[in-house]
């Protein structure tokens, strides 16, 4: 935990904060906090600062908000998602909230196993977990949105019906394709990332005719985890570079 994250009506009056969850439970174990010490503390959706932890009877801690910067901006990019294997969907769905991603589409696609669609990874008090978990570990607070779709086509037709359609730059995530850095891009982008084994050539087809550019990280194939954390590593580069 980078980052304490409390939500907005856990916050009294006077800033106190009273926790008795994991979250003190974390503070106490691998923080090693006690009355006295101070973490990086922010609000979901809010600013960033500090708490103090003012007591902790080992069952309640309480702490008092500092709140000195505005809240986290979110990394311009919309992610696409073909559902993983849930054994890794839960470290997916972390890594990109530490990011900040601005949101998540899951979607079904050819590759995409079934079963999967009904794992207990995707029911909603699971992926809320882990983007919070994983906005911990990114030090942000923002939580992306995460919404799962049964059907890719349903996806596309409500999102980009036409080429044109918003956002200007929209990429999908191939191996083989040209490298990242030749597209031409602009911020927000929505970014496609496919199963293990990619996108078939169907689907790589649909996604090209509503507007998407196909791109890769270079010569490695990679698992979705890791081709996920590489992908979104360079564009945070090259929104960089683009000042």
């Amino acid at each position: 935990m980078n980052l304490l994250l409390v939500e907005p009506e856990e916050v009294a009056g006077d800033g106190i904060v009273v926790l008795g969850d994991r979250r003190a439970e974390h503070l106490r174990k691998f923080i090693g906090v006690q009355v006295g010490s101070t973490v990086k503390a922010g609000i979901v959706a809010g600013g960033i600062g500090t708490a103090e932890v003012v007591s902790d009877d080992g069952t309640k801690m309480s702490l008092r908000l500092s709140i000195t910067a505005p809240a986290s901006v979110p990394m311009p990019v919309s992610l696409v998602l073909a559902v993983p294997r849930p054994k890794v969907l839960t470290r997916v769905i972390e890594t990109a909230a530490a990011f900040g991603v601005t949101r998540i589409d899951l979607t079904n696609s050819w590759r995409v196993e079934k079963a999967y669609l009904s794992s207990p990874r995707l029911y909603e008090e699971a992926l809320a977990y882990a983007t919070r978990f994983g906005a911990e570990q990114g030090a942000t607070t923002h939580i992306p949105p995460v919404q799962l779709h049964d059907r890719l086509m349903g996806l596309l037709d409500a999102r980009w019906a036409v080429p044109d359609a918003s956002p200007a730059t929209k990429l999908i995530a191939h191996p083989g394709a040209p490298p990242i850095e030749q597209a031409q891009l602009s911020w927000p982008l929505v970014l496609a990332l496919g199963p293990e084994g990619g996108w078939i050539q169907r689907e790589l087809d649909t996604f090209v005719e509503r507007g998407f550019t196909q791109v890769s990280i270079g010569t490695p194939i990679l698992r979705v985890e890791a081709a996920l954390s590489a992908v979104l590593g360079q564009l945070l580069v090259l929104q960089r570079l683009k000042g």
